[in-house]
Formats: structure tokens, sequence, C-alpha cells
């Protein structure tokens, strides 16, 4: 097994309420509609969930995420989320800044480690194609949290 990393980073604006924007993210229950891949998940407590994914199968390798993350955050402008447990580790902010009554700012930054079933020298091939689909995943769920917030 080798743990394979991405970081993706992105900076874009909400039509919504800082209030509104900050209780989606810091809620696992909410957050949940904003997963496409999910087949399953358990809400352990109020800041505590787990995540199960639909299996990947990339070139013969299959893997499927399974994980569990805590979130929490300062109440108002700043939402952070770290692993508890699984076989992908999901970290990350959500910066929040108002930029009007009904628009927020989210400076967004995650880092997503799988553990891929694969020795550490294939691993170096996977490189490419686990950072972008880390990319395309986090830039889905932004794209489906900004279109649940804003109600479209």
């Amino acid at each position: 097994m080798a743990w394979i990393e991405g970081t993706e980073r992105r900076t874009y604006d909400i039509h919504a309420p800082i209030e509104k924007v900050y209780a989606f993210l810091s809620t696992p229950e909410l957050l949940k509609a904003a997963f496409l891949e999910l087949e399953r998940h358990e809400i352990l407590d109020a800041t505590t969930a787990r995540w199960i994914l639909k299996e990947k199968n990339e070139k013969g390798v299959k893997f499927r995420p399974d994980y569990t993350v805590r979130y929490g955050g300062n109440g108002t402008d700043r939402v952070e989320w770290s692993p508890v447990a699984g076989n992908m580790k999901a970290r990350g902010t959500a910066r929040l800044r108002p930029k009007g009554p009904d628009t927020t700012e989210v400076q967004y930054e995650e880092t997503i480690a799988s553990d891929i079933p694969i020795n550490s020298l294939i691993a170096k091939v996977f490189q490419g194609i686990v950072a972008r689909e880390i990319k395309k995943g986090v830039q889905g769920f932004l794209d489906r949290v900004k279109a649940r917030l804003e109600g479209s």
C-alpha cells in the first residue's frame, strides 16, 4: 500500500450569506448533499462523519474511499476538517469573507491522501492520475456546494 496525496486550492464567490455558507461547510449532515460519488455515510456525531464513496477502478487498480473526518471552526468565518480514520485522509480549511449581505468569498484548501493498494514503485506512476482525480473531485464538490447554497 502506498499513500499518494494531492492538494487543491480555490477562491470563489457563493451568492449566499456568510452564516449560511459557514453552517453548510461545518455540518456533516448538510455536507452529504454535495457528495457525488457517495455510496453511503454515517453521521457519528454533530461534527464527525464517515464517508464511503463508490469504488474507483483505474488501470486495473481498485480503490473504495472509506474515511472518517471531524469538522470544526471558529463559529463565524473559518471551517477546518481533519482525518480521524480510514484509507483516505482529508484535511483542509475554508476561510470565509463577506462581500456584501448575500455574497461570501470562500478561500478553500484541501489536501487528500489516499492509501492506494499498490507498491511504492508503482505509486510514482499513479501520482499524476491521483492528483488529477483529487483536483477534479474537489472542484466538482465545490461546484455542488455552490449550486446547493445558491439554490440551483
